[in-house]
């Protein structure tokens, strides 16, 4: 048997063998080192931001009687197309793409996010507009808000659900039907409640020269504080989580409330506080967009 003492004879080598860790642990390599969450803090910026100005607005504006022309900014049909661009096609692409997550997944929550981006976007787009036609603002305003408080309703159920650990799935079967009566459900009530609006069926939510009338002030509360409780269900989820796309998605429903509740203390349309909240809904719009495409970026968005 032959026997080699002293050191072993070894090749030289260029690459850099670590060295032992005294503590027993196997070195890590480098690039390998596990990712810690940081979350935009520039994309929270703006949520306490356009609370303070809805705040300070509220203050120092006098009431709807005294509001002068020269604190209302309202061109024809420019809130119908900022609405469009920055509310309904963005609640389109995430409805659309939650349908498409649910018939692979099953997933109720996922249905009920989508519900509730196709109702914003079917009533905000439809009422903006109709907003445009002689004598129909109190219509159009009447739509909107009753589509924010439906989207509303559907987002604080799957959040609810979501918080509280219930996993609800569907079976494949049943996947299709389902929710293709939860989509067409959406859009009938849509499209009746505009033919109803229309008709002067639904009490008045607006009366122009006076102001908001108390149910449309009962209606938009309750949005703004469904909308927020939402928010805070999907933030406590994310920070748990650490997933950038809940991220997103919670500050866009803050954003969204918000907005709503900027209406709430409007004075009249186009005042400045009506543009606050409107800017508001219009970057939650954006925050929505980028929750999308955060949960594309990844190998298997859930």
């Amino acid at each position: 048997m032959l026997l080699i003492a002293g050191p072993w004879p070894l090749r030289k080598t260029n690459r850099n063998i670590p060295e032992p860790d005294p503590t027993g642990h196997l070195p890590t390599a480098e690039g390998h080192l596990p990712s810690v969450w940081k979350p935009s803090r520039i994309g929270a910026v703006p949520l306490p931001v356009f609370v303070g100005l809805v705040a300070i607005f509220d203050i120092i504006l006098p009431p709807p009687a005294q509001l002068g022309s020269g604190l209302r900014f309202e061109p024809a049909y420019l809130n119908a197309i900022l609405y469009t661009l920055f509310v309904s096609l963005t609640s389109f692409l995430v409805a659309y793409i939650s349908l498409k997550s649910y018939l692979q997944t099953g997933s109720i929550v996922l249905l009920l996010l989508g519900s509730a981006s196709l109702a914003l976007g079917s009533t905000s787009i439809l009422g903006t507009w109709l907003a445009n036609l002689p004598g129909e603002l109190n219509a159009g305003i009447t739509i909107v808000n009753t589509g924010a408080l439906c989207a509303s309703i559907f987002h604080l159920a799957g959040g609810s659900l979501t918080t509280t650990g219930t996993s609800l799935e569907s079976g494949p079967r049943v996947r299709k039907p389902l929710s293709l009566v939860a989509y067409t459900g959406v859009l009938s009530f849509t499209t009746l409640f505009t033919i109803a609006s229309l008709e002067s069926l639904v009490p008045l939510f607006f009366v122009l020269g006076v102001g908001q009338t108390p149910l449309r002030m009962a209606v938009v509360g309750s949005s703004a504080a469904l909308f927020g409780v939402s928010s805070i269900l999907f933030a406590k989820l994310c920070f748990s989580s650490k997933s950038d796309t809940l991220y997103w998605y919670f500050l866009a429903l803050g954003m969204t409330a918000v907005g709503t509740l900027a209406i709430f203390f409007g004075r009249a349309p186009g005042d400045p506080i009506s543009w606050t909240g409107r800017a508001a809904q219009f970057l939650g719009g954006f925050y929505f967009l980028k929750a999308v495409l955060t949960a594309f970026r990844r190998p298997h968005p859930r």
